[in-house]
């Protein structure tokens, strides 16, 4: 025992650890979490079974799925290199920057001042709800409890297996395509607006 704690000596110097870490790990989980709280909050009589249909969706909440495919591809190519660090960079950047900062703040109102059964309230929510399914499911493995918290609070389709959120799968790329035109477009309007 004292040769395998001697053996490590040099392991264990390798490793950082400070209040200002525990600190920055702290608020980058809290960040994540809140995103999920505020959408959780605003899928509030959400059916997913009947979801707007991408066509019928406004640009915005385009964009926002656009995004949405990004992370998807970004959380997935670095799980697969075991990554588990880009993983979380990935998700908390988009939950505050993406999120946050822009689609959610631009669609307070659509949450707030449309009927229930609007067609441009429902476009957000389905977005939201597409957005907190795959989120949840890619944090899963790094945030597990957090994870399955929000699972058991969200509004699921038929698919969905509602027990855990480690019985479903990680989600999968939508099959969308978003024209250079349109991503041109947002990436535009996205940092004029933040810029």
């Amino acid at each position: 025992l004292i040769r395998l704690w001697a053996a490590s000596a040099d392991y264990r110097q390798d490793m950082r650890c400070s209040d200002n870490i525990f600190k920055q790990l702290s608020d980058k989980y809290l960040k994540i979490r809140n995103t999920a709280r505020y959408i959780l909050g605003n899928l509030e009589g959400f059916d997913p079974e009947n979801q707007v249909a991408f066509e019928d969706m406004l640009p915005l909440d385009k964009w926002a799925l656009c995004r949405l495919e990004s992370l998807v591809d970004r959380c997935l190519a670095s799980y697969e290199k075991y990554e588990f660090h880009a993983v979380t960079y990935a998700i908390h950047n988009f939950c505050v920057v993406e999120m946050s900062n822009f689609y959610l703040d631009v669609i307070k109102d659509r949450l707030y001042c449309e009927k229930e059964t609007s067609v441009l309230r429902r476009a957000a929510q389905t977005a939201m709800y597409r957005i907190i399914s795959a989120i949840t499911r890619l944090a899963a493995p790094i945030i597990s409890f957090t994870a399955e918290e929000i699972w058991q609070f969200m509004p699921h389709s038929a698919g969905d297996d509602k027990q855990s959120v480690f019985l479903n799968q990680m989600p999968e790329k939508s099959g969308i395509e978003f024209s250079a035109d349109f991503k041109d477009k947002w990436e535009f309007i996205y940092n004029t607006r933040l810029g």
